[in-house]
Protein backbone atom coordinates (compact mmCIF):
# COMPACT_ATOMS: atom_id res chain seq x y z
CA UNK A 1 0.00 0.00 0.00
CA UNK A 2 3.00 2.12 1.43
CA UNK A 3 4.45 1.76 -2.61
CA UNK A 4 1.12 1.99 -4.33
CA UNK A 5 0.70 5.76 -2.63
CA UNK A 6 4.39 6.85 -3.80
CA UNK A 7 3.29 6.28 -7.30
CA UNK A 8 4.98 4.42 -9.99
CA UNK A 9 8.81 4.88 -11.07
CA UNK A 10 9.78 7.57 -13.54
CA UNK A 11 10.59 6.56 -16.93
CA UNK A 12 12.84 7.67 -19.58
CA UNK A 13 13.87 6.66 -23.23
CA UNK A 14 17.64 5.74 -23.68
CA UNK A 15 19.56 7.27 -26.05
CA UNK A 16 22.28 4.45 -26.41
CA UNK A 17 22.48 0.80 -24.98
CA UNK A 18 25.43 -2.02 -24.33
CA UNK A 19 24.30 -4.18 -27.45
CA UNK A 20 27.57 -6.24 -26.04
CA UNK A 21 25.72 -7.12 -23.02
CA UNK A 22 22.56 -7.96 -24.36
CA UNK A 23 20.41 -5.25 -25.13
CA UNK A 24 19.00 -4.76 -28.61
CA UNK A 25 20.02 -1.86 -31.19
CA UNK A 26 17.65 0.65 -30.63
CA UNK A 27 16.67 1.46 -34.11
CA UNK A 28 15.90 -2.27 -34.77
CA UNK A 29 13.35 -1.95 -31.16
CA UNK A 30 11.82 0.87 -32.00
CA UNK A 31 10.89 -0.58 -35.37
CA UNK A 32 9.60 -3.42 -34.27
CA UNK A 33 7.23 -1.84 -32.37
CA UNK A 34 6.32 0.92 -34.71
CA UNK A 35 6.13 -1.69 -37.31
CA UNK A 36 3.74 -4.02 -35.55
CA UNK A 37 6.61 -6.00 -34.18
CA UNK A 38 7.01 -7.74 -37.73
CA UNK A 39 9.12 -6.67 -41.34
CA UNK A 40 7.85 -8.47 -44.32
CA UNK A 41 9.16 -11.63 -43.17
CA UNK A 42 8.92 -11.35 -39.76
CA UNK A 43 12.94 -10.97 -38.82
CA UNK A 44 12.92 -8.09 -36.76
CA UNK A 45 10.50 -9.54 -33.86
CA UNK A 46 12.34 -12.77 -33.96
CA UNK A 47 16.01 -11.17 -34.21
CA UNK A 48 14.74 -8.88 -31.42
CA UNK A 49 13.76 -11.50 -28.91
CA UNK A 50 17.01 -13.77 -30.06
CA UNK A 51 19.01 -11.23 -29.16
CA UNK A 52 17.97 -9.17 -26.08
CA UNK A 53 18.08 -10.32 -22.92
CA UNK A 54 17.15 -7.13 -21.12
CA UNK A 55 14.68 -4.38 -22.60
CA UNK A 56 17.40 -1.27 -22.86
CA UNK A 57 15.03 1.14 -24.92
CA UNK A 58 13.73 3.04 -21.58
CA UNK A 59 15.02 3.07 -17.58
CA UNK A 60 13.26 4.42 -14.80
CA UNK A 61 14.79 6.28 -11.73
CA UNK A 62 13.32 5.39 -8.37
CA UNK A 63 13.38 7.35 -5.46
CA UNK A 64 14.62 6.23 -1.88
CA UNK A 65 11.68 5.64 -0.35
CA UNK A 66 10.16 3.72 -3.10
CA UNK A 67 13.05 1.49 -3.31
CA UNK A 68 12.42 0.27 -0.06
CA UNK A 69 9.40 -0.17 -0.12
CA UNK A 70 9.82 -2.46 -3.55
CA UNK A 71 12.62 -4.47 -1.45
CA UNK A 72 10.12 -4.83 1.66
CA UNK A 73 7.51 -6.73 -1.09
CA UNK A 74 9.56 -9.21 -2.20
CA UNK A 75 13.02 -9.39 -1.56
CA UNK A 76 13.71 -12.24 -3.29
CA UNK A 77 12.60 -11.19 -6.29
CA UNK A 78 14.01 -7.90 -6.02
CA UNK A 79 17.42 -8.75 -6.30
CA UNK A 80 16.46 -11.21 -8.74
CA UNK A 81 14.29 -9.01 -10.83
CA UNK A 82 15.40 -5.74 -11.31
CA UNK A 83 18.56 -5.15 -13.35
CA UNK A 84 20.17 -1.90 -12.65
CA UNK A 85 21.16 0.82 -15.24
CA UNK A 86 24.77 0.84 -14.44
CA UNK A 87 26.96 -0.88 -17.87
CA UNK A 88 23.67 -1.18 -19.98
CA UNK A 89 23.06 2.38 -21.20
CA UNK A 90 25.62 5.87 -21.09
CA UNK A 91 26.46 7.32 -17.88
CA UNK A 92 24.49 10.79 -19.84
CA UNK A 93 21.41 8.79 -19.32
CA UNK A 94 22.38 7.21 -16.07
CA UNK A 95 22.80 10.83 -14.62
CA UNK A 96 19.17 11.95 -15.03
CA UNK A 97 17.90 10.28 -11.98
CA UNK A 98 18.92 12.41 -9.27
CA UNK A 99 21.50 11.46 -6.29
CA UNK A 100 18.91 9.96 -4.36
CA UNK A 101 17.36 7.71 -6.81
CA UNK A 102 18.18 4.62 -8.06
CA UNK A 103 18.10 3.55 -11.70
CA UNK A 104 17.00 0.20 -13.27
CA UNK A 105 15.56 -1.08 -16.42
CA UNK A 106 12.88 -2.98 -15.02
CA UNK A 107 11.14 -1.26 -12.80
CA UNK A 108 7.94 -0.76 -14.78
CA UNK A 109 6.97 -3.78 -14.89
CA UNK A 110 8.23 -5.23 -11.48
CA UNK A 111 6.28 -2.20 -10.50
CA UNK A 112 3.04 -3.25 -12.28
CA UNK A 113 3.29 -6.54 -11.23
CA UNK A 114 4.31 -6.85 -7.40
CA UNK A 115 2.32 -3.32 -6.53
CA UNK A 116 -0.36 -2.60 -9.14
CA UNK A 117 -1.81 -5.95 -9.48
CA UNK A 118 -0.78 -7.82 -6.40
CA UNK A 119 -3.62 -9.30 -3.93
CA UNK A 120 -3.61 -6.89 -0.88
CA UNK A 121 -5.81 -9.98 1.24
CA UNK A 122 -3.22 -12.88 1.14
CA UNK A 123 -4.84 -14.92 3.17
CA UNK A 124 -7.66 -15.81 5.39
CA UNK A 125 -11.52 -17.07 4.09
CA UNK A 126 -11.62 -14.10 2.25
CA UNK A 127 -8.61 -14.41 0.08
CA UNK A 128 -10.15 -15.97 -2.90
CA UNK A 129 -13.04 -12.83 -3.02
CA UNK A 130 -10.35 -10.26 -4.04
CA UNK A 131 -9.40 -6.91 -2.19
CA UNK A 132 -12.65 -5.42 -2.68
CA UNK A 133 -15.09 -8.28 -1.93
CA UNK A 134 -12.64 -9.25 0.97
CA UNK A 135 -12.90 -5.63 2.55
CA UNK A 136 -16.57 -5.71 2.05
CA UNK A 137 -17.01 -9.32 3.61
CA UNK A 138 -14.79 -8.42 6.41
CA UNK A 139 -16.76 -4.92 6.87
CA UNK A 140 -19.93 -6.07 7.23
CA UNK A 141 -19.11 -9.42 9.25
CA UNK A 142 -16.74 -6.54 11.78
CA UNK A 143 -20.22 -4.34 11.70
CA UNK A 144 -22.29 -7.27 12.59
CA UNK A 145 -19.88 -8.60 15.37
CA UNK A 146 -19.37 -5.02 17.44
CA UNK A 147 -23.56 -4.36 17.25
CA UNK A 148 -24.00 -8.18 18.45
CA UNK A 149 -21.51 -7.60 21.37
CA UNK A 150 -23.31 -4.25 21.88
CA UNK A 151 -26.46 -5.79 22.22
CA UNK A 152 -25.68 -8.43 24.28
CA UNK A 153 -23.28 -6.39 26.49
CA UNK A 154 -26.88 -4.52 27.08
CA UNK A 155 -28.80 -7.47 27.35
CA UNK A 156 -26.28 -8.72 29.81
CA UNK A 157 -25.35 -6.05 32.01
CA UNK A 158 -29.50 -5.02 32.67
CA UNK A 159 -30.01 -9.02 34.30
CA UNK A 160 -27.24 -8.07 36.04
CA UNK A 161 -28.15 -4.62 37.27
CA UNK A 162 -31.83 -5.05 38.03
CA UNK A 163 -31.33 -6.36 41.24
CA UNK A 164 -29.58 -5.19 44.71
CA UNK A 165 -26.83 -4.04 42.49
CA UNK A 166 -29.10 -1.51 40.88
CA UNK A 167 -30.13 0.26 44.33
CA UNK A 168 -26.52 0.90 44.71
CA UNK A 169 -25.75 2.39 41.39
CA UNK A 170 -28.57 4.62 41.80
CA UNK A 171 -27.74 5.74 45.33
CA UNK A 172 -23.86 6.49 43.25
CA UNK A 173 -25.93 8.54 40.44
CA UNK A 174 -26.58 10.88 43.63
CA UNK A 175 -23.42 11.82 44.31
CA UNK A 176 -21.88 15.37 43.53
CA UNK A 177 -20.62 16.22 39.82
CA UNK A 178 -17.77 16.49 40.91
CA UNK A 179 -17.23 13.40 42.59
CA UNK A 180 -18.42 11.85 39.13
CA UNK A 181 -15.71 13.58 37.24
CA UNK A 182 -13.21 12.36 39.91
CA UNK A 183 -14.63 8.47 39.57
CA UNK A 184 -14.32 9.25 35.59
CA UNK A 185 -10.52 9.88 36.04
CA UNK A 186 -9.41 7.21 38.56
CA UNK A 187 -11.20 4.90 36.59
CA UNK A 188 -9.52 5.66 33.15
CA UNK A 189 -5.79 6.38 34.49
CA UNK A 190 -6.16 2.83 35.93
CA UNK A 191 -7.45 1.00 32.66
CA UNK A 192 -5.41 3.48 30.37
CA UNK A 193 -8.09 4.18 28.23
CA UNK A 194 -10.90 6.23 27.91
CA UNK A 195 -12.69 4.56 25.26
CA UNK A 196 -13.14 1.57 27.82
CA UNK A 197 -14.43 4.11 30.27
CA UNK A 198 -16.94 5.66 27.65
CA UNK A 199 -18.10 2.02 26.22
CA UNK A 200 -18.78 0.60 29.77
CA UNK A 201 -20.74 3.89 30.42
CA UNK A 202 -22.92 3.59 26.98
CA UNK A 203 -24.70 0.03 28.11
CA UNK A 204 -25.87 1.37 31.46
CA UNK A 205 -27.72 4.72 29.84
CA UNK A 206 -29.06 2.49 27.43
CA UNK A 207 -30.83 0.47 29.90
CA UNK A 208 -31.89 3.29 31.93
CA UNK A 209 -29.88 2.67 35.22
CA UNK A 210 -27.56 5.81 34.55
CA UNK A 211 -29.16 9.25 33.84
CA UNK A 212 -27.41 11.15 31.17
CA UNK A 213 -26.65 13.79 33.31
CA UNK A 214 -24.27 11.91 35.33
CA UNK A 215 -22.27 10.62 32.40
CA UNK A 216 -21.66 13.56 31.49
CA UNK A 217 -19.44 14.71 34.61
CA UNK A 218 -18.12 11.07 34.44
CA UNK A 219 -17.30 11.61 30.72
CA UNK A 220 -15.49 14.71 30.96
CA UNK A 221 -13.20 12.77 34.27
CA UNK A 222 -12.51 10.30 31.48
CA UNK A 223 -11.39 12.35 28.85
CA UNK A 224 -8.78 14.50 31.71
CA UNK A 225 -7.86 11.05 32.79
CA UNK A 226 -6.73 9.82 29.36
CA UNK A 227 -3.95 12.54 29.40
CA UNK A 228 -2.25 10.65 31.85
CA UNK A 229 -1.01 7.90 29.42
CA UNK A 230 1.12 10.66 27.70
CA UNK A 231 2.31 12.36 30.58
CA UNK A 232 3.84 8.30 31.65
CA UNK A 233 5.02 8.21 27.84
CA UNK A 234 7.27 11.76 28.67
CA UNK A 235 8.06 9.92 31.46
CA UNK A 236 10.80 8.49 29.00
CA UNK A 237 12.09 11.39 28.07
CA UNK A 238 14.13 11.67 31.21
Amino acid sequence: INALSLGAPAVFATTWANETKGCAPLAARRLGVQGGGLDEDGSVASWSRRLADVDCSRFYCVAGDLDKNLKKIDEKAYKSKLTKCSGYISEEDEARCDDHEKCYLDAGSFYTEYVDERQIIKGGFTEGAGDVGGGVITLILALLFLSGGLVGMCKLLKILLMGTARRYIIKATKMNDYVAILIGLVVTVIVQSSSVTTSALTPLCGIGVLPLAKMLPMTLGANIGTTATALIASLAAF
